[in-house]
């Protein structure tokens, strides 16, 4: 009988030993290089320093960027953080940093963010954050030295301390306005700092090339896990503060059914002189009574859409009536309405707001002030009218700088509002009194009206901020401005 037995004393086969040899021989040389663990975390770190100094305003990128170089640095500090003390310290302060960076993402979509700012606690924040940023460049700088005496190296790093010094420079710069440069001057800096982060990576492969090992930190998580955990982190506190806080607060209430008693004689002789029906009913009792002595009236019916590239065909939700009532008395005066509907089914994301540009601002000279423009806002649901106040309606002293005009100083009526999103017939006025003081004015009053078009506006901005930073009006913007007005010659 044949003995199958394998016998393990017999001569290996040399071809098996190859294949064992090759799959156990230790990788080349430049691929071990790239995955050593100082290599990988000074890439990332000095990476993340560069996405961090991108302000490229399209698509958001002046956010996304630097919250990306944000994660690298933090990725790649964790696996240095025990290689000396001032990685260590940079670690810890990354940390607070952290916290004040998730915060600040998270707060700028809120509106008001802007305001917040100006405060104690605001300015804190910001200086804090500019506090550490400071510190991360010393211990890179100094952590950078240490690791070098380790590595039997020379300690000089001046990479490190040239980037430190750029970021003061560019600091001071900002804070005593001098943020506006030249070309030239630009592209200098960006020289300079191309050179610096050159010189950082040199300094990496240096220590590398003089095989400069280290032991990783332990980390329990991995790092694709928590990267995306933090970035989710902070987009869903974006978005939950995004959706709670962009409209803003109104102090909605029924209305009296009753409000017009007793008003049937004046409504009737406005009626009687051509006054909108819709708009009169809308009135409060003061603005009715306002216009007992009511002469003559004008009136200018509009609809509006939301694009600039219409048709005939085009959806037109938004009616805009213009009433001028003229009153009696020895000096002609004129009490004007600004009244605006919106299409039910109009989708409100945020907030409205308006700009006048009144007779005795617009045309200045010819007319006088008799009454600070007032209003109020309405709409139905389930058969029952509410109203509120507006947010906010005053005077507004602002400035806007472009290209074209430069930099120009206003002050003109400005109000903010919400609607609500379940509202239906969705609408509001406003209303104010001029006296002529001279014949022959033109009657010339202006409404520019905002709607917020898009859900998400990041950072938040509000209607009545985009109108005030003079932005021009475009399909597919988060904004969209109507301008309108009532125009005649009152002696005509």
């Amino acid at each position: 009988m044949d003995d199958h037995r394998l016998d393990f004393k017999q001569q290996p086969d040399p071809e098996l030993e190859d294949l064992l040899a090759e799959g156990l021989s230790a990788p080349p040389e430049d691929v071990l290089r790239e995955v050593t663990p100082w290599r990988r975390a000074m890439k990332r770190i000095l990476i993340g320093l560069v996405l961090g100094t991108i302000t490229w305003n399209n698509w958001n990128l002046n956010f996304i960027l630097p919250a990306a170089g944000f994660l690298l640095i933090l990725l790649g500090l964790r696996v240095l953080r025990q290689e000396n003390a001032f990685f260590r310290l940079w670690w810890y302060s990354l940390l607070v940093q952290a916290g004040l960076y998730a915060f600040q993402l998270i707060h700028w979509a809120a509106p008001g963010w802007r305001e917040f700012d100006q405060t104690a606690p605001g300015r804190a924040v910001i200086g804090v954050g500019l506090a550490l940023e400071f510190l991360q460049f010393f211990c890179l700088w100094q952590g950078l030295r240490r690791v070098r005496r380790k590595a039997g190296l020379s300690p000089g790093a001046g990479s490190g301390l040239a980037l430190l010094i750029f970021y003061c420079f560019i600091f001071f710069l900002g804070l005593f306005g001098l943020s506006q440069i030249g070309w030239i001057s630009f592209a200098v800096m960006l020289i300079i700092y191309v050179c610096i982060i050159r010189g950082l990576f040199k300094l990496s492969r240096e220590l590398d090339e003089a095989g400069y090992g280290i032991q990783p930190a332990p980390v329990r998580i991995p790092d694709l896990p928590l990267a995306l955990g933090l970035a989710g982190a902070v987009l869903a506190g974006i978005a939950a503060v995004s959706l709670t806080c962009s409209p803003l607060p109104m102090d909605w209430q029924p209305a009296d059914p009753a409000e017009h008693s007793d008003l049937a004689e004046v409504e009737a002789r406005l009626l009687e002189l051509g006054f909108p029906e819709e708009v009169l009913s809308d009135l409060t009792r003061s603005d009715i009574l306002s216009c007992a002595d009511a002469v003559r009236v004008e009136v200018d019916r509009e609809r509006h859409s939301l694009t600039m590239s219409w048709n005939d065909s085009t959806p037109k939700p938004l009616t805009m009536i213009h009433a001028a009532v003229e009153l009696a008395g020895e000096r002609k005066s004129w009490r004007v309405f600004h009244y605006f509907a919106w299409d039910s089914g109009t989708q409100f994301y945020g907030s409205e707001a308006f700009q006048l540009w009144t007779l005795y601002d617009h045309m200045e000279g010819g007319w006088r002030k008799l009454v600070d423009p007032a209003g109020r806002l309405l709409y139905d649901r389930d058969g029952t009218t509410y109203w509120s106040p507006y947010h906010s309606l005053g005077v507004e002293a602002y400035t806007t700088d472009s290209m074209f005009f430069g930099v120009q100083s206003y002050s003109d009526p400005m109000a903010s509002f919400s609607f609500p999103q379940n509202g239906e017939h969705c609408r509001g006025y406003v209303t104010y009194e001029a006296e002529e003081l001279q014949e022959g004015w033109l009657l010339s009053s202006w409404i520019n009206y905002v709607h917020q078009q898009k859900r998400f506006v990041y950072p938040a901005q509000t209607a009545r901020e985009w109108q005030m930073s003079g932005a021009w009006n475009g399909d597919g913007l988060p904004f969209f401005r109507i301008q309108t007005a009532i125009q005649f010659r009152p002696y005509t």
